[in-house]
């Protein structure tokens, strides 16, 4: 887009959800062209922004798209421009063959909308999923995430924006994904972000001069996370996590953020993730002590710190 659109949408999100948008002038200039397709469905009324949405889809995982960005000027609100422009973005990504589009909202109004457009909300989250095979949104993980061919570890890039989305959203059976970015299992916390993932990856990159990495299968299905964050001690925190099916990927992803960080590195542990301390045990990290707790919404529990053997 022009700049001068951008900072016309940048002020108009700013104004409806907060200040957040303007890592993303990068992106709205075409720095992820390739690895992303974005359309945005903007309505005007009297020369002024009124309403917009916007679609983003993997160019690499096609079958995946996410929506974000819809808003309305307040003065507008009740005039359907969000169902106009949702549905026009919903037709698009029907058009194009798309099999799960993804969008998130806390907003009652918002959706009752996406419901009546097709979205199903996803247990343990405020994303909600329209999959055009008509079948549950937990049906489709399950078969999206069917074990299939070999994985391969990759540095982390945009083209991770949607397809971490149903990795995450998955259930977990660890508390703790990555401490890092904070992200818990849906199975005991609720994941309230949805397209505002993929940003805090690439803030470890962006602010800490950290790295994170991904597990992706030979066809593109995207597995497993890593990352590798500064501690400003001269060591690294890192952390990761892949689908229950793929658990054999976990040690190559987590050797990967290891590896960035010089073996100089450390993990902080939720008590309650016993596997996760044995596999890493296993990559010769030793105790360290007690950690921080985690605070996790209402809930607040206890963390150890493993150490990395160098």
């Amino acid at each position: 887009m022009d700049a001068g659109l951008t900072e016309e949408l940048i002020d108009f999100w700013d104004g409806i959800f907060g200040d957040g948008y303007q890592a993303e002038r990068p992106a709205y200039a075409g720095d992820e062209r390739d690895f992303n397709r974005d359309t945005f469905y903007l309505l005007e009324q009297g020369g002024r922004m009124v309403g917009s949405s916007h679609l983003t889809t993997a160019v690499g995982n096609p079958e995946l798209s996410g929506l974000g960005e819809v808003a309305t000027a307040p003065q507008c609100r009740g005039e359907g421009i969000a169902s106009r422009l949702c549905r026009a973005a919903r037709d698009d990504f029907l058009a194009a063959e798309g099999q799960a589009l993804f969008l998130g909202t806390v907003n009652p109004v918002a959706a009752r909308i996406y419901h009546r457009l097709g979205w199903r909300k996803m247990p343990g989250s405020t994303v909600w999923t329209l999959i055009t095979s008509g079948e549950s949104p937990e049906s489709f993980l399950v078969d999206y995430f069917r074990a299939s061919d070999e994985v391969g570890i990759e540095s982390g890039s945009p083209a991770q924006r949607v397809p971490m989305i149903p990795l995450i959203v998955t259930p977990h059976d660890w508390w703790v994904l990555d401490a890092n970015v904070e992200l818990y299992s849906t199975r005991y916390i609720e994941q309230n972000s949805c397209m505002g993932l993929y940003p805090r990856y690439a803030k470890l990159v962006e602010q800490g001069a950290g790295a994170w990495f991904a597990a992706r299968t030979r066809d593109g299905r995207l597995v497993g996370l890593a990352s590798a964050r500064p501690d400003g001690e001269g060591a690294c925190q890192v952390d990761g996590f892949v689908h229950g099916r793929y658990g054999g990927a976990w040690a190559d992803v987590m050797r990967a953020a290891i590896d960035w960080a010089g073996g100089h590195c450390w993990v902080r542990l939720c008590v309650e993730d016993e596997e996760k301390g044995a596999w890493l045990k296993d990559l010769s990290f030793v105790d360290g002590g007690p950690s921080e707790p985690f605070v996790m919404g209402d809930r607040t529990v206890e963390a150890v710190r493993l150490v990395a053997g160098v």
